[in-house]
């Protein structure tokens, strides 16, 4: 029988053994240590990409399977460069190539990802691969993709059906591997500024005490939910939103970014309790769960006549930080507000509300 949470705080062994919760506010990949991630709601990033199509009269699936396989590819492929390239070598072998995907799959339900199956393997040229109450198809679809390419060096397609609950992806090589070292992501991350942000540890397995409290990870259903909200939770890596709102941004228009903030502040406005005070104590217990879910660190927050300024060290993501703000604000106050932020060039950015007149 295979042990898969920790005897004493009863959280995932896997998800201890994947990631790393740091004194500055951010949650770092074990495997590869320059990879953030960060927990968000599911239906959230549903929300945005949904929104996103839906403002241009767009289907932007394709480009958000795109971005994500960028991304994949790059962590994938970090991995198999270790040790001078030793592990990529192994992992490719007779013995080991089929236990690879197994693993992958195995993180992907960890991550709340979905129940995941390997269908069907043929080395190096299809994979089949079936997830029952997936997290978003699309990105699904490029993560698989990107982790395949990676793997077997050489560029792939996917294609993918959904049937209720079930979403089957299908990926085949389609030629030989001349993309492959060209489109790897070069990962742009700005400085990390060291953090006092301290937390309860199990004794046993090293986790965060919160971890178990405030998830209850269904392993067998491949599910993570809030305990408080009931919401389903996500583990995903920074650098796929990056690379997925780049990819929009692309092919779409800078415009973009301001569609992400605007659709974060709806979807946060729409689940922010009401008929709180402004505060800054309650706008600092609604910022509370940044620093445990790898979003940042909230280090100051002042609250005045319908306005609202907050400084987050090592953002995740201006774009979805500033519209979580702003809906923040608009549920506070009330009625309309307008947002601005400065870019995180320094590992910071500061992000300052105003109600409309």
């Amino acid at each position: 029988m295979i042990l898969e949470r920790c005897g004493r705080c009863k959280a995932p062994i896997y998800v201890r053994l994947a990631a790393s919760w740091n004194q500055d506010g951010t949650v770092t990949g074990r495997f590869a240590s320059k990879t953030r991630v960060v927990q968000v709601y599911a239906d959230e990033i549903d929300y945005i990409l949904s929104g996103i199509s839906e403002r241009i009269g767009l289907d932007i699936s394709r480009i958000v399977t795109e971005g994500e396989r960028k991304a994949g590819l790059d962590f994938t492929g970090a991995i198999f460069a270790k040790l001078g390239g030793l592990v990529g070598v192994l992992s490719r072998s007779f013995l080991f190539r089929r236990l690879v995907f197994v693993f992958v799959l195995k993180a992907a339900k960890n991550a709340g990802f979905g129940d995941c199956h390997l269908v069907e393997y043929r080395h190096r040229r299809r994979m089949v691969v079936r997830f029952r109450d997936p997290f978003n198809p699309p990105i699904l679809s490029g993560n698989m993709l990107g982790a395949f390419e990676a793997f077997s060096q050489r560029p792939g397609t996917v294609d993918w059906e959904v049937a209720g609950d079930v979403a089957t992806m299908t990926i085949t090589s389609d030629g030989p591997a001349d993309r492959i070292g060209d489109e790897r992501l070069e990962p742009v991350l700005p400085p990390t500024l060291p953090g006092d942000y301290h937390v309860e540890r199990c004794p046993r397995c090293r986790m965060p005490i919160e971890i178990g409290r405030r998830y209850h990870f269904d392993l067998k259903k491949g599910i993570a939910t809030e305990v408080e909200t009931g919401r389903r939770i996500v583990t995903v890596m920074v650098e796929s939103l990056t690379a997925i709102f780049g990819e929009l941004a692309g092919e779409l228009g800078d415009e973009v970014g301001r569609m992400v903030v605007e659709l974060e502040s709806e979807y946060i406005e729409g689940i922010a309790p009401r008929g709180e005070q402004a505060t800054e104590g309650v706008l600092r217990g609604l910022l509370g769960d940044l620093c445990i879910k790898g979003m940042g660190n909230p280090v100051s927050v002042s609250v005045g006549d319908a306005e609202i300024e907050v400084r987050v060290e090592n953002p995740f993501s201006e774009e979805m930080l500033a519209g979580r703000v702003l809906g923040f604000h608009r549920a506070i106050f009330g009625g309309p507000a307008d947002v601005e932020w400065t870019p995180d060039r320094a590992g910071f950015m500061t992000i300052r509300t105003r109600g409309q007149t």
